[in-house]
């Protein structure tokens, strides 16, 4: 379905919980936004009715986000409900990877496609200071193991911050030369309280790619995606870069959002949300026209450069 500037959506990001088992400090530092009682996430059950209605308006490609995905006891009873909808075509999951290793190959079973992976270093100490007590290793394995078992594309997602780990970009870039790896740096964002008090530590994608002559750019980078693709000679996999804060790629943004506690979000750098549960529940007849209307009237752009303050954190919202 096309939204009123004609730009044709049909990817869907779900954030099925807003609980995660580590405590990263651009999202959630200290952990206050880490673990939530909440009994009103949506049920497996409703989740399938939602996308269903979605399938029917045009969404094809579903992403699965938290907080973290896998600390749903139910995920895989998820997985398995969205990849048996007719007009789905490609299901993903963002994941810290943390849970990876035990649950890859149960994933794959269920249906999903392909992985993103959260890495903010590559170095022991500086990923456990970043993710707030996270495990370098257990990520490092749920990688292999997502390689192993087939979830490919996998992609690396990599927020790069000034001062904390843009020491390691070269690093960073090196784990796609062995691997068919896609590592893709992400510009720091105005969301919650760190991105919102540290606009002086976004590290600019230009100036990665105008200081690495070797990066190639890649002429099949597909419209609709945020990514813009580069590889180096003799590597396997491919550097991307995610730049809302210096290139907007709002003329072909091609996602809604849905949050854990069912909102629906049509833009990330917006603030505006309307409440799909009550639909689903006391009208459900006019489901398909509610997310219709939706979607036809997503805003043009987002507000990330005019000192925007989003009232959600990224676990509220879905990575």
């Amino acid at each position: 379905m096309r939204d009123r500037f004609g730009r044709e959506i049909e990817y869907l990001r779900i954030s099925i919980t807003q609980n995660c088992n580590l405590k990263c400090i651009y999202c959630s530092p200290g952990g206050s936004g880490c673990v939530h009682e909440y009994t009103s996430y949506l049920t497996p059950e409703e989740i399938e009715q939602i996308v269903r209605s979605m399938a029917r308006v045009g969404i094809k490609k579903v992403r699965v986000t938290g907080g973290e995905p896998l600390t749903r006891a139910d995920i895989c009873e998820i997985i398995q409900r969205i990849a048996g909808i007719n007009g789905i075509e490609d299901l993903m999951m963002t994941t810290n990877g943390i849970n990876l290793d035990k649950m890859a190959e149960k994933l794959k079973e269920a249906g999903l496609n392909r992985l993103n992976i959260s890495l903010d270093s590559l170095k022991e100490d500086k990923f456990e200071y970043i993710t707030g007590g996270g495990k370098l290793e257990n990520t490092l394995k749920g990688i292999e193991k997502a390689l192993d078992v087939g979830l490919n594309p996998v992609k690396i997602n990599t927020v790069l911050i000034k001062g904390v780990n843009d020491d390691e970009i070269d690093d960073f870039i090196k784990l796609a030369k062995a691997r068919p790896l896609e590592v893709r740096f992400i510009e720091l964002m105005p969301i919650g309280k760190y991105g919102e008090q540290n606009s002086d530590k976004i590290i600019y994608n230009s100036e990665i790619i105008n200081a690495r002559p070797e990066l190639i750019f890649c002429e099949d980078s597909t419209k609709g995606h945020p990514a813009t693709y580069y590889t180096i000679e003799g590597y396997k996999g491919k550097i991307g870069f995610i730049s809302p804060m210096s290139h907007k790629f709002c003329d072909r943004c091609n996602r809604i959002r849905l949050t854990s506690d069912g909102k629906i979000k049509p833009c990330l750098g917006s603030n505006g949300e309307e409440d799909v549960m009550e639909i689903l529940r006391n009208n459900p007849e006019h489901l398909d026209e509610f997310i219709q209307r939706i979607i036809y009237e997503k805003p043009m752009r987002h507000h990330f450069e005019q000192d925007f303050s989003s009232a959600r954190n990224m676990s509220m919202i879905g990575g």
